[in-house]
């Protein structure tokens, strides 16, 4: 876990005493005012422990606006500061009548923040890819090794059904690298608390379902963290 910081140095125009009634409507966690700032915080999502995962921290200062948010791993930074420069851009609305904020204390951080989003589309486009040409190549190839192992003798079943079930292995994966959704166990996890009063026994669940306990209880925790349910 990571935490990002974003200054933005800006002058206050007026007293943000008002403020307070109007983030107050906006599900904040913390408020904490006094004549020099504003602090506000949100948690957005908690553990399978029920502490804070993702949240964000904005201090209202007299010459600056600074952001802290946390960023859960490398590999969703950029979905993550999407988020919080959406966050911001709603925030501005409020804060330009107390704050003067001007366009260049903005600007490098959504240039970067485009920058990132642009490489990391590339890059993900170039990745899925060189992952559909190579199963795609693999299947074509055992496809073809199935195809000679047909026509040969009787000794060559047991080679013949392996061959086969490794054929449809790729193929199902060519089909998902064609169309990415959402994960089979997150899926089977949210129906069966939607179906079962919000509650679930992660043992008998496991046990139904033909899967390691330890492997629920990770999808469990993946649907907190990411907000799809609330621990009790």
């Amino acid at each position: 876990m990571a935490e990002e910081i974003i200054r933005i140095n800006t002058k206050r125009k007026r007293p943000l005493k008002p403020l307070l009634q109007t983030l107050g409507s906006l599900g904040f966690n913390r408020m904490d005012y006094s004549e020099d700032a504003l602090i506000i915080e949100k948690v957005e999502s908690e553990d399978l422990n029920g502490k804070p995962y993702l949240y964000y921290r904005m201090e209202l200062l007299r010459n600056a606006i600074v952001l802290k948010y946390t960023v859960p791993d490398m590999e969703r930074h950029v979905s993550r500061s999407l988020d919080m420069g959406m966050m911001l851009l709603n925030m501005f609305q409020i804060l330009t009548a107390y704050y003067d904020v001007p366009i260049q204390s903005v600007y490098p951080f959504y240039f970067t923040l485009m920058k990132s989003l642009t490489e990391a589309i590339d890059s993900e486009k170039m990745e899925m890819y060189s992952k559909l040409k190579d199963t795609s190549q693999k299947h074509i190839s055992l496809e073809k090794k199935y195809n000679d192992l047909v026509q040969a003798s009787a000794q060559n079943a047991r080679l013949v059904v392996e061959y086969e079930r490794k054929n449809e292995d790729l193929r199902e994966r060519v089909q998902r690298l064609e169309g990415v959704g959402e994960t089979e166990l997150q899926s089977q996890l949210f129906e069966w608390i939607r179906t079962h009063d919000g509650e679930i026994d992660v043992l008998e669940f496991a046990k139904l379902n033909n899967i390691a306990a330890g492997r629920a209880e990770e999808g469990l925790d993946s649907l907190i963290k990411n907000g799809f349910i609330r621990k009790r």
